[in-house]
């Protein structure tokens, strides 16, 4: 009898992983090395980003992103109820107020239209979600925000190499920001990077990484040798900052993982339409699918059910989790929490009346035949039930 848990997701490692991590520690350097520069190129190249900085998590990259759009008290920053709380943090964090907005029943990202009641003379920045590793209404949102001259972050903790309309994911509005934790599909460990496509945030984002100095212009200075006077032969603090960089150890592994990128990709993709395929040919009325837009090419993060109501959803996540399948809930509603309350008293019916029907199941490009037939054997039987 296998009792063993099919987990959620599970980090795709092989030999070159470990393999590339010796050589950091080989090496002795461990921080602002070779593979960080290295990294950033191949991410640049690999989404073909203006800009991309490495830092050590999504949310780093996140408070960053608040700190060049220069968020302060009294600004409003429209943002998805329906994801996590990082992106609440960082805005708050600036002083600045969130406002929730509902999401699509069909895709579970952000509502355009609810965007659009929601912007007032006081709205700084929209921060989206691409949930899943699909995208959101990027165009249309990206349009609304340059006719009311609004700053648009996309967060795309799920969509490393997603599109649309063969575009990048990340690199459509201002900033981009994305998530090389363990769950994600690519892997640093912890990590992120962001990516900036608003050509007036470069000079400072440089110091914002440097923990506010300008190190990064002293040391080209002094590499190129061209420190003349007193006063330049030091850096310093010139503006707010923090330690947001990666290090080498999680750069080397995040190179690694691009390396493999593709084939990642590809097998993630395969199992996605397997579960997918499955699903559509049930033709059942207890669960449905998430939709994705036309002209979009997910990331295949996420493969998720969305259940007619709570009982059905509770009832199945019990029979997955008797048979050794993880089966999870995922965000329940910044809005309806404890400190989202402190700053919206509205309703949002979409989320409010889809959180606990959502249920996650696994999907990660090590698993096995047996694995996936057995999950597909499990979501056949209870849809028959």
């Amino acid at each position: 009898m296998d009792i063993t848990m099919i987990p959620i997701t599970k980090p795709s490692l092989d030999n070159s992983d470990y393999n590339y991590i010796k050589k950091v520690l080989k090496s002795k350097i461990l921080t602002d090395g070779y593979f960080q520069k290295k990294t950033e190129i191949l991410l640049k190249k690999s989404i073909k980003s203006k800009f991309i900085a490495l830092t050590h998590s999504c949310t780093a990259a996140l408070e960053i992103s608040a700190i060049l759009i220069n968020l302060k008290k009294d600004d409003e920053v429209i943002m998805p109820s329906y994801g996590f709380v990082s992106v609440a943090n960082a805005v708050v964090l600036r002083g600045a107020k969130p406002i929730f907005v509902d999401i699509n029943p069909l895709t579970l990202n952000i509502s355009y239209d609810d965007i659009k009641k929601k912007i007032t003379k006081r709205t700084k920045a929209i921060y989206l979600i691409h949930y899943a590793g699909n995208s959101c209404e990027i165009e249309k949102i990206s349009l609304l925000a340059k006719k009311n001259k609004i700053y648009l972050v996309e967060d795309c903790a799920h969509a490393f190499l997603a599109k649309s309309n063969n575009k990048f994911l990340g690199t459509i509005g201002d900033i981009g920001v994305f998530s090389f934790h363990e769950t994600k599909n690519l892997v640093a460990g912890q990590g992120g990077c962001i990516s900036i496509n608003n050509t007036s945030f470069l000079k400072r984002a440089n110091c914002i990484l440097d923990k506010g100095t300008d190190r990064k212009k002293f040391i080209k200075n002094f590499k190129n040798k061209i420190i003349k006077s007193n006063n330049k032969k030091f850096y310093s603090w010139v503006d707010i900052g923090s330690e947001y960089r990666a290090s080498e150890l999680a750069s080397a592994l995040l190179y690694s993982q691009i390396l493999k990128a593709k084939k990642i990709q590809i097998r993630r993709k395969y199992l996605w339409n397997k579960f997918n395929k499955t699903i559509l040919d049930l033709k059942t009325k207890k669960f449905y699918l998430i939709k994705p837009l036309a002209k979009t090419t997910s990331a295949y993060h996420l493969f998720v059910l969305i259940f007619k109501n709570s009982k059905l959803s509770n009832q199945f996540k019990d029979k997955m989790q008797k048979n050794n399948i993880a089966a999870t809930f995922h965000y329940v509603p910044l809005h309806k929490s404890k400190m989202g309350r402190k700053f919206c008293n509205s309703k949002l019916p979409v989320t409010e009346n889809i959180y606990d029907r959502v249920v996650r199941l696994p999907l990660f490009p090590d698993m096995t035949k047996n694995e996936a037939n057995k999950i597909i054997k499990n979501i056949k039987e209870f849809s028959h039930e």
